[in-house]
Order: C-alpha cells, then sequence, then structure tokens
C-alpha cells in the first residue's frame, strides 16, 4: 500500500474532527420535514417545505406559484428553532421577524400571524408532516465566519450557528484568494464572509461515509472586522453599551497600525455621547424615543489625522449628524438617516 501524502492527511485529519465536533446534521428521527401550499397575497400560491433538524436548526424553501416571468419565485432560509412557553414553534432566520407555527392534531404544523395569535381565515394555514427528510440543498444566501488553512476551509454559519467543511472547487477560488489577501495584512484567523451556496452530500475519503459539505457558487463579500452580531439574540440595549464602529456607508472600517479603534457609547445619565472616532476623543448629546436618534452639539478634541483616517473620520462624524433612527439587530446597532439609508452599523463589544 502506497504511503498517504502529508498533506493530505493533515486535511483527512482536520476534517474528521470537524465531523466529530462541528455538528452534522443527525439523520434520526428526530428530523422532520412538512410541505403545503398556503395562501399568497399577491401569487396563486405558496408552496413551503420546512425541515427541522434534531440539532435545532431548520431550513425553508419558498416557492411562489403564478409570479410574473423574470421574477425570483424560490427563496431558502436558514436558521435556528425552538419552542416558545406556550409551546408554539418559532423560527429564526433571516426573515425581519421570527415565523411562528401551531402544533395541530395528526402531527401538522399551523402557521400564526406575528404575534403568535392563529390567522382567521377558512383558507388552509397547515403544513402536513412528510414520510421523508428533505434535506434542502439550497441555493442559500449564508453569512458566517471563514477558515482556510492547508487546502481546508470551514465556515461556521451565523444564522444556525452550525460550522461545515467548504468544498475546494465551485467558485471558491474567489473567496480563497480574499482571505488570503486578508491574511496576508494581518487579518484575523476567522473572518466574516458572504456566499451564495449549497449543501451536497460526499465522502471526506472513499470508503468514508457521505457528509454534508457547502459548495461555493458566488463569492459575495469579506467583512474584516465583524462578527455573527447581527445574527446573535439580542441582548445588546441601546444605552451604557460600547458600540464598535464596523461599517460607514457600506463600507468596512479600516484601521492603521496602531489607531485607536472607532466606538461610541450613549449614557443612561444625561443622555450624553462619548466616544473615539479613531483620530479624535468625541463628546456630545443626544434625543431619543422609540425608533428615533439624534446627535447634537458634536464635539472632537485631540490631535488632527491626515490621510485615510482623516477621511474616514468625516466621514463617521457626518453619518453621525445625519442619524435621524436607530435600530437594534441581534448584537449589532443600525443607525439611519431621514431617507432610512444604514449610514453607520455598529457591533456590541461588551454589555453593562
Amino acid at each position: 500500500m502506497s504511503a498517504m501524502n502529508p498533506l493530505r492527511s493533515l486535511c483527512l485529519c482536520w476534517l474528521l474532527v470537524v465531523s466529530l465536533h462541528a455538528g452534522a446534521a443527525p439523520q434520526t428521527s428526530a428530523d422532520v420535514s412538512y410541505a403545503g401550499t398556503l395562501p399568497c397575497a399577491d401569487c396563486a400560491g405558496q408552496e413551503m417545505l420546512l425541515t427541522l433538524f434534531a440539532d435545532g436548526s431548520f431550513r425553508l424553501r419558498t416557492r411562489y406559484l403564478g409570479v410574473p416571468p423574470g421574477r425570483q419565485d424560490a427563496f431558502f432560509d436558514l436558521g435556528r428553532w425552538g419552542r416558545d412557553e406556550a409551546g408554539r414553534l418559532v423560527l429564526r432566520g433571516g426573515r425581519e421577524a421570527p415565523m411562528r407555527f401551531a402544533p395541530v392534531r395528526g402531527g401538522a404544523l399551523r402557521l400564526l400571524d406575528r404575534q403568535g395569535r392563529r390567522i382567521k381565515s377558512a383558507l388552509n394555514y397547515t403544513l402536513q408532516r412528510q414520510s421523508e427528510v428533505d434535506l434542502l440543498g439550497g441555493p442559500f444566501r449564508l453569512r458566517g465566519l471563514y477558515k482556510y488553512l492547508a487546502d481546508a476551509a470551514l465556515l461556521t454559519e451565523c444564522r444556525s450557528g452550525r460550522r461545515w467543511p467548504v468544498l475546494i472547487e465551485g467558485q471558491h477560488l474567489a473567496l480563497e484568494r480574499a482571505y488570503l489577501a486578508h491574511r496576508a495584512q494581518g487579518g484575523s484567523e476567522w473572518v466574516l464572509v458572504g456566499l451564495s451556496g449549497e449543501f451536497v452530500q460526499r465522502e471526506p475519503e472513499p470508503g468514508l461515509p457521505p457528509r454534508e459539505f457547502i459548495r461555493v457558487e458566488a463569492f459575495e463579500r469579506l467583512w474584516p472586522r465583524e462578527t455573527c452580531a447581527e445574527d446573535a439574540p439580542g441582548t445588546a440595549t441601546l444605552l451604557n453599551t460600547l458600540w464598535r464602529l464596523v461599517e460607514i456607508d457600506g463600507q468596512s472600517v479600516m484601521l492603521a497600525p496602531g489607531q485607536p479603534e472607532p466606538r461610541l457609547q450613549l449614557s443612561i445619565e444625561g443622555d450624553r455621547v462619548r466616544g473615539q472616532t479613531g483620530c479624535h476623543t468625541l463628546s456630545g448629546r443626544f434625543e431619543h424615543g422609540g425608533d428615533r436618534l439624534v446627535f447634537k452639539g458634536l464635539g472632537l478634541t485631540g490631535k488632527d489625522c491626515l490621510g485615510p483616517a482623516g477621511v474616514q473620520e468625516a466621514r463617521f462624524i457626518e453619518a453621525l449628524r445625519d442619524t435621524a433612527q436607530r435600530r437594534i439587530i441581534g448584537d449589532a446597532l443600525h443607525l439611519r438617516d431621514a431617507t432610512g439609508a444604514v449610514r453607520l452599523r455598529f457591533e456590541a463589544l461588551y454589555l453593562r
């Protein structure tokens, strides 16, 4: 028997460790799929296929019937599922609000409204339990922490919290190049990425049982300083949280070596704001109520800085002065202007 290539052996060992610890979807009787055609406000109906996995994750495909040609007719979502105090099923995925279902006779699920109440209608809002489990391969839009080492790659997907190995094929090369450029600039080992991908069954090595991999269909972007904060359960509060700036007008915040990290903290006492712009110390006041948030009397102290850091600081201050609304998503804070455009995105650095 020929000796195994050392690099190949390293990759195989890593994938075996991942298989044991990353939480591959267990193929047990606890995994179950539900399907049905539900009413639709602007189409002929919506076919839903929902799979609940025993590890607490789910995948959902919604196909809209009778939509005009050229309009997307199928959407995929994934995330975590659980039960509330009333025993209702709650799905938390990529939608703005969780989906809720009530168990009904025969093992079926009935869709509820956003408040978890029964929809008053004679129409059918029920998904029936299926005899076989559908793993729903996708394609999905995925956002997660990615790592590449020795021709092996991993993705810890944010919404589901699960980790998968990534195939070194398809459109992986673009993702790999962006990651290696990030590492060459001193970037972190795990980095947040966005991509479109499918879940496929493959043998890690000939003779080993098939397991699930992600196959990259399209690489979208890399966020060098962000985490999965937007998909966190949501423990951050607006006041007395230290907010770390990660994005200005859709562009990631960049820091020179030794440059202070831009951040804000809104004090519950006196409605005072203080922080760091990356160049100066920031102070001022704020007014808030509901989703409204306005900054006033912003002042800067400290030495001026030039070049890219100074340009970034000017954009930060301009966006703060334009802020009119705020929204907390998970442990992330979005600041919007009067038009509703997201100008600044922060992550909770720590909670008090």
